[in-house]
């Protein structure tokens, strides 16, 4: 039977070191299409994922063509003799500006039988600083460009930066569905642009190009934007933004993250942004200084608007006060329907909780007015929904309504970035399944370009602790790869020339030097990366920088170990001293060090880091090892901070210091709860982790819960009076990954990354009678489900194409295993059954 191929992420480019992923547009899967166009990195990288109806096929080899335009070769691998399918590097001839090439790949299976080729396209952006024929423009929130073109085209291409945030227009109609365009940076060292796809929105005649302009992150509004048109028989016109563009004052009166958006419909120029003649009287557009970053494509994927959610309930607790209660907390913002007298102003005020009258508790938003306003230019039916803002919220109060408003005269709009869903789990325990629920809410809706620890009050930071506890959770749950290389570039921005990074990437809040919990996630999204995506180029590109951090380190140590810190355990019940969370992570970012020097071939560094790991090991126990903390005993036993030998004692500790002195219930913050969970599975202790995963009292997930939580809490305590206490915050979802590796028992090989090769070893706990989780991986999917009775288990397994996997199947008592691949060995626990690709199903009975 012939293969057939699916192309799960047929492109993965990356930037520099920012990553984007792309399928073809062909009748195959699209699932993980992010816009293939304006990739700006010289030798962008492809990878395919196959399927095959026999079990324990893989690629023995591939063969990719790139075409140009015209159809020449721009590159033939020729046949290359390799089962690997992802991350193939470009090795044409340069890539040109503004071109479109299709790529198609060619693969051969274990019987030599070749796969029909399956294809692809990309197009690249602006490669050179000098492709850029426009200036930054300002002058006021609405700019607009009349032009006349002799045809329609027959390609036309729209490269735009507008910050803070933009949206633009042409002929009339939005230009794509991104909201909040571009992401956020470090403006001074980079700047994003967006590619849209322009050409059937240009007609011959008259046209016009409108641009909105918001405040966003940026300190001022300003445009740079270049239209490229292709005309029929390859005339090349090219309209830039310039002096000779108008500006003018538009209808939004205010914007802001924190506060919200005031819209004035009176003010609005109808037809703005279509051609009209005569031209509207507004001034002239001005030529500003713009930010002196590089600009890059926008490679990750755009916010979006990715859901409509209608309001469940609607109370008057006042007079004239209408409380809308979406039963989800959210970021975005509500959309608006209303009619009534010209002037009118409606007033939308946005929070997480409620006082017990039924009113706005927005004390926990701080600074933060999270509100709304529309005037109506009166007449007909007017919708409004804000452009350049965004709110965390469940409820909404709805102001200054002329008349009685209904339930559906707002409702929901979930704003985030569109990270691709690419993994799934489920169980027979309905708390687990709502706390799954809770933390893709908690996580998606902190995901604004960059990961957010907060979206409701004045914060809502890349605090960089908060991203990379929750980063596996998001892993197995979203195609994060694009998402976090763009990241990790924001870091590599941010860090000094002796190494330092900061609390916060893009820097507003916090300190430099990070605290080291914080700092750490250089290196950890780094590792991350690689283990999860194979990505050897991000591991090259930012070697040097978290070697510089691990340098930094190493400096302020004392005595072997790191005392400098400003945070710790984060929001723990039980005080653990911050040296021994900064000594964990000095050594863990030293050995990361270590070990990818060794993958890149540098001996002497990898050598000479894993020599300085040991030290700090040595040090840390012999400081730390009186400190038994719940946090304290997890960081020595996770990372072996203790000698081998020691190991079972300070589990044994740790298992009393839950089960006995604190009732089953831990009392670790968000750095020990990231580890705590997949220690005790480790160490065989699943089904304590699964008792603590499943508590319902205070503090617990289950409690946030039985409290009406439908995002991850920043704190286990139900805080809704004022200070910190985010009920939407995503760091202690770091969970959710322990439902993936622990309960459905899906857990990499860290010497073969990328998914080449498996463990699954599902834990059949307590009363969980059956698990299921599935994930995409560059490789396909990959899936283990479990279920069982008193009598028998079954375990069904999916491999991608090229990989393979050990699975261990538990044993029943007087069971016997029930295959059609034999168990290669057997434990007192397992059978252990050696498998390739495709679907297996183990019975034991």
């Amino acid at each position: 039977m012939m293969p057939r191929m699916r192309l799960l992420c047929a492109l993965c480019v990356f930037v520099a070191s920012s990553a984007a992923q792309f399928l073809p547009a062909t009748q195959m899967r699209c699932e993980y299409l992010t816009n293939p166009l304006g990739v700006d990195v010289a030798q962008p990288r492809f990878s395919w994922a196959l399927e095959h109806a026999e079990r324990g096929q893989a690629q023995t080899a591939y063969q990719v063509k790139v075409l140009k335009a015209s159809g020449a070769v721009a590159w033939d691998s020729g046949r290359i003799e390799s089962a690997e399918t992802t991350q193939i590097v470009y090795r044409g001839e340069p890539l040109a500006s503004g071109q479109r090439y299709q790529w198609s790949v060619t693969s051969w299976d274990k019987q030599g039988r070749p796969n029909p080729p399956a294809t692809a396209w990309f197009e690249m952006g602006l490669l050179a600083k000098s492709d850029w024929k426009g200036r930054w423009i300002g002058g006021g929130n609405l700019l607009r460009k009349q032009f006349t073109l002799p045809a329609a085209p027959v390609r036309a291409r729209a490269y735009i930066s507008g910050i803070g945030y933009s949206e633009l227009r042409i002929n009339g109609a939005k230009a794509g569905d991104h909201v909040l365009d571009p992401g956020w940076t470090t403006y001074p060292k980079r700047v994003l642009y967006v590619t849209h796809d322009v050409t059937a929105m240009l007609r011959k005649g008259a046209n016009a190009v409108g641009v909105m302009l918001g405040q966003g992150w940026y300190e001022k509004r300003a445009l740079l934007l270049q239209l490229n048109i292709e005309m029929e028989g390859g005339q090349r016109l090219e309209i830039s933004s310039d002096a000779t563009w108008k500006a003018a004052d538009g209808p939004i009166t205010a914007d802001s993250v924190f506060d919200g958006e005031t819209y004035d419909a009176r003010r609005e120029t109808p037809g703005w942004d279509t051609p009209l003649d005569p031209e509207p009287a507004w001034k002239a557009a001005t030529v500003v200084e713009g930010p002196p970053g590089e600009l890059s494509a926008q490679m990750m994927p755009p916010i979006r608007v990715v859901e409509t959610l209608p309001a469940l309930k609607m109370t008057s607790p006042r007079p004239g006060v209408y409380v809308y209660d979406l039963g989800q907390n959210l970021a975005g913002w509500v959309r608006l329907k209303v009619r009534g007298p010209r002037g009118t102003a409606v007033r939308l005020r946005h929070a997480e909780l409620l006082y017990e009258d039924g009113t706005l508790n927005i004390e926990n938003l701080r600074k933060a007015r999270a509100t709304d306003a529309y005037i109506l230019r009166g007449g007909e039916e007017e919708v409004y929904e804000p452009r350049f803002t965004y709110h965390g919220f469940r409820y909404v109060e709805l102001t200054g309504y002329p008349g009685t408003p209904r339930q559906d005269t707002i409702e929901g709009r979930a704003v985030h970035t569109d990270v691709k869903p690419s993994g799934g789990f489920a169980s027979s325990k309905t708390l687990l399944n709502r706390l799954q629920h809770n933390i893709l809410w908690g996580l998606r809706s902190n995901l604004h370009s960059i990961p957010t620890d907060c979206n409701q009050r004045d914060e809502r930071m890349g605090w960089m602790a908060d991203a990379h506890l929750a980063a596996e959770t998001a892993i197995w749950n979203f195609d994060m790869a694009a998402f976090y290389t763009n990241f990790l570039r924001n870091i590599r921005d941010i860090q000094g020339a002796d190494g330092t990074v900061t609390d916060t990437v893009p820097h507003k809040y916090g300190s430099r030097p990070a605290d080291p919990a914080w700092g750490s996630a250089y290196p950890l999204f780094v590792w991350y990366l690689y283990q999860y995506y194979g990505d050897r180029r991000v591991v090259e590109d930012h070697y040097a920088g978290i070697k510089a951090w691990a340098d930094y380190l190493h400096s302020r140590r004392e005595d072997g170990v790191l005392n400098y810190a400003s945070y710790g355990d984060w929001v723990s019940i039980e005080d653990t001293p911050k040296p021994v969370v900064s000594t964990f992570y000095y050594f863990w970012s030293t050995d990361i060090v270590a070990k990818l020097a060794e993958i890149l071939g540098k001996k002497e560094d990898a050598a000479a880091y894993a020599q300085r790991a040991g030290e700090i090991r040595d040090a840390s126990y012999k400081k730390f090892q009186g400190v038994s903390t719940q946090t304290a005993l997890t960081l020595a036993a996770y990372l072996g901070l203790a000698p081998q030998e020691r190991i079972g004692g300070i589990v044994g500790r740790l298992r009393n210091s839950i089960l006995y002195q604190h009732d089953t219930h831990l009392t670790t913050g968000i750095v020990g709860t990231k580890y705590l969970m997949p220690l005790l599975t480790r160490t065989n202790n699943s089904d304590l982790a699964y008792e603590l995963a499943t508590q319902t009292t205070f503090p617990s997930w289950g409690y946030m819960i039985e409290n009406g939580a439908t995002t991850m809490w920043e704190l286990w305590q139900n805080k809704t009076g004022p200070s910190m206490n985010s009920h939407n915050h995503p760091m202690f979802g770091s969970v959710g990954g322990w439902f993936y590796e622990a309960l459905a028992g899906i857990q990499m090989d860290q010497s073969r990354p990328g998914f080449a090769h498996l463990i699954i070893r599902p834990q059949m706990v307590r009363d969980l009678r059956w698990a299921s989780a599935t994930t995409e991986t560059l490789r396909g999917t990959l899936s283990s489900s479990w279920s069982r009775t008193d009598e028998s288990l079954r375990l069904d397994v999916v491999i991608p194409v090229g990989s393979t996997a050990e699975v261990h199947v538990p044993k029943l008592m007087g069971g016997k295993l029930n295959s059609e691949t034999p168990a290669v060995r057997e434990t007192n626990s397992a059978y252990v059954v050696t498998v390739g690709s495709g679907r297996h199903t183990f019975e034991v009975k």
